[in-house]
């Protein structure tokens, strides 16, 4: 666990921070070199990119705040305070792929052309994330006796809760499951013929691995939705109401290409 990689005097160079810097870096290279390989105009798609950044961040951050907003209720200007932690990635992604449509349609390019052509940036981009959740110490995981699980530092979120116990770590199980699909997902590009098929097989596979993911994950009361049991966390709930949506947007998307003459 590392949250601060240095400072020096009122300049810190947070992880998370960090990480999500080498995130969008490497996502624009990647999604430059599919704009060259789709034909897309590169400058009007590095536009979309920074739009679509904008907005993932602003609405982690703002379903975070929905979610806690007896927190928040204390010191509202805290709302900004970004470099605390506290955003939901489901928040990022709806904003993120709303906002990133919309300007590719304002801006005249084929959405979803432009949606697959993010799509691997966006699963690399979970990896890096997730990694830097690590580092930062926050969305770890429940006790476990495992021999990979791992001790967070005291002070830290997970020893507040678990003291010494082992927990999973769950933010690399999400970082591997991100590098997999990235794999998955590049193999795939240019094979899925029908444009948007890639992009919503991307958020099919993410919310189906984040089900299961989310059992090694500690979550605090107010996120279970069923307990007893069979536990349903919030996040869970959300992730198969994703994957139900993106599965009937595939065949939606299929069903349009082949009405469609050649």
């Amino acid at each position: 666990m590392i949250p601060e990689l240095f400072h020096l005097g009122p300049i810190h160079l947070r992880s998370y921070g960090a990480m999500t810097a080498i995130a969008f870096l490497v996502g624009t290279w990647l999604g430059l070199r599919e704009a060259r390989r789709l034909v897309l105009d590169e400058d009007n798609l590095v536009n979309v990119i920074l739009v679509t950044l904008i907005a993932s961040i602003c609405g982690a951050r703002a379903l975070y705040v929905i979610e806690h907003l007896g927190e928040f209720r204390r010191e509202w200007g805290s709302v900004f305070a970004l470099w605390q932690g506290g955003l939901t990635l489901y928040g990022g992604i709806a904003a993120g792929a709303f906002a990133g449509l919309a300007m590719a349609r304002r801006m005249g390019m084929p959405h979803w052309v432009v949606a697959d052509a993010l799509t691997p940036s966006l699963a690399l981009g979970t990896m890096f994330g997730r990694v830097g959740c690590f580092l930062n110490g926050c969305c770890y995981g429940r006790p476990t006796t495992l021999p990979w699980g791992v001790k967070f530092p005291p002070g830290s979120f997970a020893s507040l809760e678990f003291g010494d116990t082992p927990v999973h770590p769950s933010q690399l199980y999400n970082a591997i499951a991100g590098l997999c699909l990235f794999a998955g997902l590049w193999a795939l590009r240019g094979r899925l013929r029908t444009p948007g098929v890639l992009f919503w097989t991307f958020i099919v596979a993410f919310a189906v691995a984040r089900v299961g993911i989310d059992l090694t994950r500690a979550y605090e009361p107010g996120a279970m939705i069923l307990r007893g049991a069979f536990e349903l966390t919030e996040s869970q709930g959300t992730s198969i109401v994703m994957a139900l949506f993106g599965a009937l947007m595939i065949v939606r998307l299929r069903r349009e290409g082949a009405s469609t003459p050649a």
